[in-house]
């Protein structure tokens, strides 16, 4: 477990760092209206009109029932993770090796972890799809509000998602005049779409049937203490603090 740790720079525990996690899953988002069924959303589909829906959970899906007639208890539209403070910066070199070993390892287990002394912050929830039949299409976006002290200008935010097939992780970052690379970075991360935005554009296939019908997703974040913005403003990120929330919507 030592691979685990980091190195701390001198100024660790300089920041403080309340962060909440809300996740929103739209059951059938921009669908059609259709016939006389009034104020039941479905989407038309070449073999017919079959209501397409998605749940999320944090608990372990993957190992409970996947009975398609009475889905876990668990399942909901609707997380709220628990947030986070007195978090402290540092570089996230040992989960970035090339295989990412430890990355699947951090994020093998779902809910909410906070890892390394404060130092990152670990969400993993399960996307399911509730549909009657077929796969379904989601899209996902992440927000961001309520920053204070500078706090967005060092931040990190890392995305992940196992099913059938597994993703390549995403980091994003607030953009700077110059993207600034780090030894540790394998991936060269991606800018905040706007100073409210984090992303908007990702996009997920769920099959249908056991051992198909989910996708296990992960979020995590840090404050990453090379950026020099954490030289920049210094004492100024103290107290510092931010929100995130992400919407999950059926794809039309």
């Amino acid at each position: 477990m030592n691979h685990f740790v980091s190195l701390f720079k001198t100024k660790t525990f300089k920041y403080v760092l309340t962060l909440g996690l809300f996740l929103t899953s739209a059951l059938i988002i921009a669908a059609m209206l259709l016939g006389n069924q009034a104020g039941q959303f479905v989407i038309r589909v070449q073999d017919g009109d079959v209501n397409k829906s998605i749940s999320i959970t944090d608990q372990d899906y993957a190992n409970e029932s996947t009975n398609t007639e009475l889905f876990p208890a668990s399942l909901a539209s609707k997380l709220e993770a628990e947030g986070m403070d007195k978090m402290t910066d540092y570089s996230p070199e040992y989960f970035l090796e090339e295989d990412y070993t430890t990355l699947k390892e951090l994020t093998e287990e779902p809910g909410f972890k906070n890892w390394d002394h404060n130092s990152l912050y670990i969400y993993t929830f399960y996307i399911v799809n509730t549909s009657a039949s077929g796969g379904v299409g989601v899209t996902v976006s992440m927000n961001y509000s309520k920053v204070t002290n500078y706090l967005d200008t060092i931040i990190r935010v890392m995305t992940y998602y196992e099913s059938y097939s597994t993703s390549d992780p995403q980091i994003y970052q607030l953009e700077d005049e110059e993207l600034h690379q780090y030894d540790g970075y394998m991936l060269t991360p991606k800018y905040f779409k706007n100073s409210s935005v984090v992303f908007d554009d990702q996009e997920i296939n769920i099959g249908y049937g056991t051992n198909q019908d989910y996708v296990k997703y992960s979020v995590l974040f840090w404050l990453e203490g090379n950026d020099p913005d954490s030289d920049k403003y210094g004492e100024s990120l103290y107290g510092g603090t931010i929100k995130f929330s992400m919407d999950i919507k059926v794809a039309m």
